[in-house]
């Protein structure tokens, strides 16, 4: 620690040593460069330098009409600090805006020879402001009128190629919109009508509830089904008892029901017994040969006929004789027996009714599966073309909305106007550049001096090691 000291020490000493020996001409040395410095300010010719602002704002008429998120802004978006302005700053002072700037104000330099862009370049100065969305232009020259022209005619030059390019940018977006519009609308129609058709050919309303109908329907005609099954399966057996009591078959129980109630085949059937029995009385007493009994033989043939006559026309055709003479309660069995058949048809084509419409809503419902896929596939296609169209609709009335908007979006709040007073800044620059110049020369002077006495003349006659007691080596 004592080592490191007296070293520290030792250098201390040396420095103050030497500064000491070299502070007269070097302070003489900074006197006379700040004063030349400021001479030279002095006789500089005065320059004026002129500024002017450029705010961006987002153009908040999009958001107001509901066709743009307030968030999105306009084509520039605000971001802090001004981030997203360091790249317009980078447009503004790109060589065609600078020698756009030059043509146009005929800018020369001072052997009238047209303005470099370089020469503009180290007078122009473009900054943002601190955490605002604003830019500062800044132009310095010998000029008050130049400089505010500078100004003035690169702000309106950025403004209006900014414009153009986001009109040129808007007509082509609006070109591809008004293209694409027809198609996507045509799409939606085609769409739609893909739907309709499935719907209409299908039968299809709501398939969620339909479902749900056609199988509480099936279900009640299964169990009328049932029931109409097992009461067809109770009159089969009525049926074939009635039909071994009457050892008749349902053509015959048909016919003999159907004469049983034909009055005037009960007429001539009565008749004709009656005529029957006076034969069987005059039998009796007189022999065939007997003209009663001939004429009532006569009459039973007569009666016989025309009975076979009005039978074929009621019944269809003949009949056997014993179907006529039925007692009452034959008559009765056969009446439940025929009233018993047309039942059992009746309920045939029932059962045949409604095993067709249980066999339909069958088909149906093992369809619906199917009609459920095609028709999410025709919705979602639906869907996805007009969302489609309503998003390519919103971007083109976005577009509508936004033609004017950089007019508003880039404003210039603060023109530059000719300055009165020259600029000091061309002053301070030199009397700074005279400060740091004298201060390097003094140093100068100092370690010439230094280095002159140490090395020169011996440096045992500037200091002794030996007094400091530095160790053997050193």
């Amino acid at each position: 620690m004592n080592f490191i000291r007296n070293v520290i020490d030792l250098n201390l000493q040396y420095l103050f040593a030497a500064t000491r020996r070299g502070i007269v001409p070097a302070t003489a040395a900074f006197i006379l460069t700040v004063l030349g410095a400021a001479t030279v300010a002095k006789l500089t010719k005065p320059t004026y330098l002129s500024e002017g602002k450029l705010l961006f704002t987002p153009d908040r008429a999009a958001a107001l009409t509901g066709l743009e998120k307030a968030e999105e802004g306009g084509p520039l978006k605000t971001i802090s600090f001004g981030t997203q302005l360091n790249s317009e700053i980078e447009i503004i002072t790109s060589k065609p805006l600078i020698q756009k700037t030059i043509d146009t104000l005929q800018l020369k330099d001072d052997e009238g020879e047209p303005l470099k862009i370089e020469d503009l370049w180290a007078d122009l100065a473009v900054t943002v402001v601190f955490q605002t969305d604003v830019l500062s232009f800044s132009y310095l020259d010998e000029d008050p009128v130049i400089a505010a022209d500078v100004v003035n005619t690169l702000m309106e030059l950025y403004r209006s190629q900014k414009l153009t390019s986001t009109q040129v940018d808007t007509a082509s977006a609006g070109d591809f919109l008004d293209r694409q519009l027809p198609l996507n609308a045509e799409k939606v129609r085609k769409a739609e009508y893909e739907l309709r058709v499935f719907r209409e050919t299908y039968n299809v309303v709501n398939l969620a509830d339909e479902q749900g109908i056609a199988v509480a329907a099936l279900n009640d005609l299964r169990k009328d089904q049932d029931s109409v099954r097992a009461e067809l399966s109770s009159l089969y057996g009525i049926q074939e008892t009635l039909g071994a009591q009457l050892g008749l078959n349902v053509s015959d129980a048909i016919k003999a029901n159907t004469l049983s109630q034909s009055a005037q085949i009960q007429d001539i059937l009565a008749d004709l017994n009656e005529v029957r029995r006076l034969i069987a009385v005059q039998q009796v007493e007189f022999t065939e040969e007997s003209p009663i009994l001939q004429r009532l033989r006569a009459q039973e043939a007569s009666l016989t006929s025309l009975l076979d006559e009005r039978v074929r026309d009621v019944a269809g055709g003949s009949v056997q004789e014993s179907l006529l003479q039925m007692g009452a309660v034959g008559e009765l069995l056969v009446e439940e027996y025929a009233v018993n058949n047309l039942k059992t048809i009746g309920l045939e084509e029932r059962l045949k009714a409604v095993e067709s419409n249980a066999q339909r809503y069958q088909e149906r419902i093992d369809l619906f599966p199917e009609l459920e896929q095609r028709q999410r596939d025709l919705v979602r296609n639906l869907e996805a073309a007009q969302k489609t169209y309503q998003e390519l609709l919103g971007k083109r009335q976005e577009l509508q909305v936004r033609e004017n908007q950089l007019t508003n979006f880039i404003q210039i709040i603060e023109p530059a106007v000719p300055p009165e007073d020259p600029s000091s800044q061309v002053a301070i620059q030199i009397l700074a550049m005279g400060v740091v110049a004298g201060f390097a020369l003094g140093l100068a002077i100092i370690v010439a001096i230094d280095f002159f006495i140490v090395d020169v003349k011996g440096a045992n006659k500037v200091y002794d090691p030996d007094a400091y007691n530095m160790p053997s080596g050193l």
